[in-house]
């Protein structure tokens, strides 16, 4: 089952989005639920961690789509986000917040449902998973989506997540291994980052999780290769 939300001022445009959602679901065999909202207000009172896809359309009446796509972020930061809008040059902005990808209206169903397939990979990947990290006090459970980055320092790896940070003898290279599979990469070779966290790219540093962290100039294209193929071209 995914959940997905409609957020969209025009009565008309939410209709046509959710008759399209519904073929989608048709066509591929898919257990889908739709709320729909005319608003950012009325979306942000309803979307305490409820949704896995959003819909969100940026030109809207009171707070707009990339307002509402920012407090959004403030308390879900997994949720895939997909804007809506007449103006493609939103582009940048909703690299800011993360946005998956973009739909340019008046849009029809086949680059929809491109769109839609590359956000359904997105939630999946972002459903809860989790790695076990065994420290001095003993095994910690610590959740992928909790995260942010680890750094190596003298042989001790130190796990910088949401609860605070844990340290354990290893080697990174060990870690990046085992954590392949969840779109972690090397900046640098003492830092291996939760690519979903990378809130800002400078010519010689990344924001991870609020921490500014170096790009090694030996890793950088590597790097920005790998960050690009992540978020989509709307990237760089």
């Amino acid at each position: 089952m995914y959940r997905v939300a409609v957020v969209d001022d025009q009565a008309e445009e939410r209709a046509n989005l959710n008759a399209f959602l519904e073929r989608f679901a048709s066509e591929r065999k898919l257990a889908l639920t739709v709320s729909a909202f005319e608003d950012g207000e009325s979306f942000l009172r309803a979307c305490e961690n409820s949704f896995e896809i959003v819909l969100m359309d940026i030109e809207m009446q009171g707070i707009d789509g990339m307002e509402t796509a920012r407090r959004l972020r403030e308390r879900d930061e997994r949720v895939c986000l997909l804007f809506v809008t007449y103006m493609a040059n939103y582009a940048v902005q909703g690299y800011g917040v993360r946005a998956l990808d973009f739909l340019v209206k008046p849009v029809s169903y086949e680059n929809f449902s491109l769109k839609m397939e590359r956000a359904l990979v997105a939630a999946d990947r972002a459903r809860k998973k989790e790695i076990v990290v065994s420290t001095a006090e003993g095994d910690r459970r610590v959740p992928i989506d909790e995260l942010y980055y680890i750094e190596v320092m003298n042989h001790t790896l130190i796990y910088h997540t949401k609860g605070g940070d844990l340290s354990v003898r290893g080697s990174i290279r060990d870690c990046e291994e085992r954590l392949a599979p969840y779109d972690f990469a090397r900046c640098n070779k003492s830092y291996l980052v939760n690519m979903n966290y990378v809130t800002e790219i400078r010519r010689s540093e990344i924001r991870v999780g609020g921490a500014l962290l170096p790009i090694g100039s030996t890793r950088r294209q590597a790097f920005l290769k790998q960050l690009t193929e992540f978020m989509g071209d709307i990237v760089l």
